[in-house]
């Protein structure tokens, strides 16, 4: 491996681990030196890549964004009915909280910035979570099938979208109702189909 081979790999693993350590510890009790041991990289190594810490965070979010996007847009990319496209939005987001590697600390990533929000969250919503929320608006306006004023649209999106977070938010008190219950890629399909129904339920029946 050639020493350019080595510096790019040594930042991709400084990327990985510091989506990590940031999903578990949140930007203020993650350290640089957890980071650079989980990556297997020196501290000069983090500051060559990224300069100090908050500009490590800044980096993740914007790795963790792309991949984002690129896991969101290829699973709505085969969902050709509003049916499907809903079913794939509700999997994405549950499988981006739970399922295990990659996907798992990019959920975790944006819930920590959401408790301690920093300076990232305002690039975060518009470039990330504005678009994907329109998104979602659009699905319901599909799955309504009638005119409805956004302010509709709007509650009945953030309504779909609380059931995935749910999950996530409350999930040391489902552990201590149901301990036996295990959040694996079975159980979050069986996640995503409830959570499209009950909602294809309650829209296909919307009385304005």
């Amino acid at each position: 491996m050639t020493t350019k081979d080595q510096t790019v790999e040594t930042r991709q693993r400084l990327l990985e681990a510091a989506g990590e350590v940031f999903a578990e510890h949140g930007f203020r009790d993650a350290t640089v030196r957890e980071i650079c041991e989980k990556a297997r990289a020196n501290v000069a190594a983090a500051h060559y890549h990224f300069g100090d810490k908050e500009e490590l965070y800044a980096a993740v979010f914007d790795y963790a964004k792309n991949c984002a996007k690129e896991q969101l847009d290829s699973k709505l990319a085969g969902a050709t009915t509003p049916e499907e496209r809903l079913r794939a939005y509700g999997r994405f987001f549950l499988t981006r909280f739970f399922d295990e590697g990659r996907p798992a600390w990019l959920g975790k990533l944006v819930a920590q910035e959401m408790i301690e929000p920093t300076k990232v969250l305002d690039d975060l919503v518009n470039e990330r979570i504005r678009p994907n929320h329109e998104r979602l608006k659009t699905i319901v306006c599909d799955l309504i099938g009638k005119e409805v004023d956004d302010e509709v649209l709007r509650a009945c999106a953030f309504s779909i979208a609380a059931q995935c977070f749910f999950y996530f938010h409350y999930r040391p008190v489902i552990a201590r109702l149901y301990p036996h219950l295990q959040l694996d890629p079975h159980e979050i399909e069986r996640l995503a189909e409830h959570i499209t129904n009950f909602s294809l339920a309650a829209l296909k029946s919307w009385k304005p």
